[in-house]
């Protein structure tokens, strides 16, 4: 029997709806509804709907009664904690690096890091913090093989990918950061294992530790945001999902 490769539409779904979420087109607190969403990724309501169901399972969004799902606000206050299981298991996957080096992982991560210098360069945030997961995630490759780690990795990388997105770094800090990765990639290819580990751990916490200042300064400017909770301005370059819809009816 011949097995099919067809994706689910459901799966398509969720992809889709999930991109959009991480990348911010659809912005935190937006409002979803099955049919409008089906419109936009191009699929009937049901596949729709378990793609939302998933979703919420996964924390991206919360059903509310007579209004459909929303999309879950950034609450900085977890992020500490998502960043310490991000930061162990890079932590784990440099020392491997450092203990069995690997000369095509090396060239990968320094090609990244390059690209990422050419990001500063023209002033492209986005495009930096983008370069910077697949950095990561290329770092991580070995424990991306285990599904448990991997699926787990993914998610937590994403939920900060959210956050980051909404305070990008300066060109200052964007340079500090492409510093910190060459000091990492050497330490690996020298096979000190325990600093890469160290350098790997406290480069990820450095990420979070600026977008919690930068919260509580935030919090300092509007009293009435909730506790852990922050809605920053975002840039005008973002898609709305009006927008995200437009585009894609678009020749």
């Amino acid at each position: 029997m011949v097995k099919s490769n067809t994706v689910p539409l459901s799966h398509s779904a969720y992809v889709s709806i999930r991109s959009a979420i991480v990348s911010l087109a659809i912005e935190p607190g937006s409002f979803l509804l099955d049919r409008d969403i089906a419109d936009l990724v191009g699929a009937s309501r049901t596949p729709v709907r378990e793609a939302l169901a998933r979703l919420e399972v996964e924390g991206w969004l919360e059903s509310v009664p007579r209004k459909g799902y929303r999309v879950r606000l950034i609450d900085f206050g977890e992020l500490p904690e998502v960043s310490e299981m991000i930061a162990s298991l890079e932590a784990a996957a440099a020392t491997r690096l450092a203990k069995t080096p690997n000369a095509v992982v090396f060239s990968m991560l320094r090609e990244l890091n390059e690209q990422m210098v050419a990001g500063v360069e023209h002033e492209n945030p986005d495009e930096f913090i983008l370069l910077d997961d697949r950095f990561h995630r290329v770092l991580l490759g070995e424990a991306a093989h285990y599904p448990l780690s991997g699926g787990v990795y993914a998610l937590l990388v994403d939920q900060l990918h959210r956050a980051r997105l909404m305070m990008p770094p300066t060109v200052a800090e964007q340079d500090h950061h492409v510093n910190e990765h060459r000091l990492l990639i050497l330490s690996m290819e020298l096979g000190d294992s325990q600093a890469a580990s160290l350098l790997s751990r406290s480069h990820r916490m450095r990420i979070v530790e600026r977008l919690s200042r930068l919260m509580v300064q935030g919090h300092e400017a509007d009293e009435s945001a909730p506790a852990g909770q922050l809605i920053v301005p975002r840039p005008k370059s973002r898609m709305s999902l009006r927008r995200l819809r437009e585009t894609r009816q678009e020749p």
